[in-house]
């Protein structure tokens, strides 16, 4: 048996194997909402089901996600990143309370839910995986993670990083279990209090010379302890919450968490302009102005730079004048990066920054062209949309080129991704007649944002 700090033993599973039945799910349902920042687009999305809830039970299950909507968001570093997320739910009446106790012997709740899954007694699982699914296609398609309450007292909790998911009960230790089990579900972290795997995870190692979070050795407690029970693996801390409950993420695991909400929420959300091709006459001014995700505290760096040279620093806004600018070509750049001290990774302007650059003209007497630009003169096109649209750069793009296209609903319609040197198209044939926001990344910045028609 393993040492445990508390009586909470948590019992969570990296890969579970649902039940898959055929039978489809008649009913339609309706997406709630419990907080709303913005577009999915670049907002992160989490969405509530429960089982076991019947049609008399549902004020229960409702009260039960707000009071866990609340607790986790005050956890960190959810709350430093709180605006960047959307949290909806949905309601299924379950014919009968509560959830089965094993696999072998369910009861007629909505998503077949029991314990002992795996083979572990407190673990909870739905064993009706096509019904879970179905709700979500029906409700909300395109999620970052799910979080399904089951309606039992029973002590139990369940995550998957690799379908985004987890199952709680409603013990009373429930708000912790689903801070625990949403470092499985949402960042992908492993359990810290024992070892099953092979494969390895951000806040586990084989290799300890250096080890992969040397960069937080020494601070707050983390340093290389081995798993007493598995012989060649460590961790990074002895008292993290992804080993005890009513602990504290650990700065490795903390650090996890946030790089996931930067890979789904970039802080520049637009910017303006954004049409290819602005003119401004001879005594006019242009106003640059970026749309961003602040955190809280913000932490947000902004740079202005025109022609490499600072001109203004963590604003949102920039005016320029055509009669300061000299006759000739000219690039004024924006960098937006996040400074949170909770990062430290190496690479992780990856995922922190954002960039996007204008070329201005200054064509003295007729004023002054200003172009959406990066460093790479770029077109898009055709607009509005036919067939197919098309991303072509002039200068040689030495990354993966990745373009996106969004519904005004939020949801994604169709993306792709391609190296470099490769041609860049997206078929737009099956869409229907509309309005669309395309976005198109070099790398991980941003350098086409704009809707579109059909």
């Amino acid at each position: 048996m393993i040492k445990m700090k508390n009586k909470y033993v948590i019992y969570s599973m990296c890969f579970v194997l649902g039940l898959l039945l055929s039978s489809p799910v008649a009913a339609q349902y309706k997406l709630d909402t419990i907080r709303y920042a913005g577009n999915s687009s670049n907002y992160t999305d989490i969405i509530y089901l429960g089982d076991g809830f019947t049609e008399n039970e549902m004020d229960k299950f409702v009260k039960e996600v707000k009071k866990l909507d609340a607790y986790l968001f005050k956890k960190e570093p959810w709350n430093h990143y709180s605006n960047m997320f959307n949290v909806f739910y949905v309601k299924t009446a379950s014919n009968v309370s509560g959830a089965g106790m094993t696999p072998e012997t369910p009861i007629d709740n909505f998503y077949g839910t029991t314990f002992g899954c795996s083979g572990v007694d407190r673990m909870p699982w739905p064993t009706n995986m096509s019904k879970v699914y179905d709700v979500l296609n029906k409700t909300k398609p395109q999620y970052d993670m799910v979080i399904i309450l089951v309606n039992s007292t029973k002590y139990g909790g369940a995550g998957n990083g690799s379908m985004k998911m987890m199952c709680v009960s409603l013990d009373e230790s429930s708000k912790e279990t689903v801070c625990h089990e949403s470092g499985h579900a949402f960042a992908d972290l492993a359990d810290e209090y024992w070892y099953d795997r092979d494969v390895e995870h951000c806040n586990d190692a084989r290799q300890i010379n250096p080890v992969k979070w040397q960069r937080w050795v020494g601070t707050n407690q983390v340093g290389v302890y081995p798993f007493e029970d598995t012989s060649g693996w460590y961790r990074p801390h002895q008292n993290c919450l992804m080993r005890y409950l009513y602990e504290n993420y650990c700065p490795v695991c903390r650090e996890a968490i946030i790089e996931r909400i930067h890979e789904i929420s970039k802080s520049l959300v637009s910017y303006s302009p954004q049409t290819r091709t602005n003119k401004i006459g001879a005594g006019d001014s242009i106003t640059f102005e970026l749309d961003l995700l602040k955190p809280s505290p913000n932490t947000l760096k902004i740079d202005w730079k025109l022609d490499g040279s600072i001109v203004a620093k963590n604003v949102d806004k920039l005016q320029l004048k055509s009669d300061k600018l000299s006759e000739g070509t000219h690039k004024l750049s924006v960098v937006i990066e996040d400074t949170v001290l909770m990062v430290r990774t190496t690479d992780h302007s990856k995922v922190h920054y954002s960039t996007v650059t204008w070329k201005l003209t200054n064509e003295k007497t007729s004023g002054i062209s200003v172009s959406q630009s990066n460093d790479d003169e770029f077109s898009v096109g055709p607009l509005p949309l036919t067939d197919k649209i098309t991303f072509s750069s002039k200068s040689r793009v030495t990354q993966t080129v990745k373009m996106e296209l969004y519904d005004m609903s939020g949801m994604l319609v169709s993306e792709g991704s391609f190296a470099p040197d490769v041609p860049c198209s997206l078929g737009t044939a099956n869409l229907e007649k509309g309005i669309y926001l395309l976005r198109i990344l070099i790398g991980d910045r941003v350098v086409y944002l704009n809707k579109v028609t059909k």
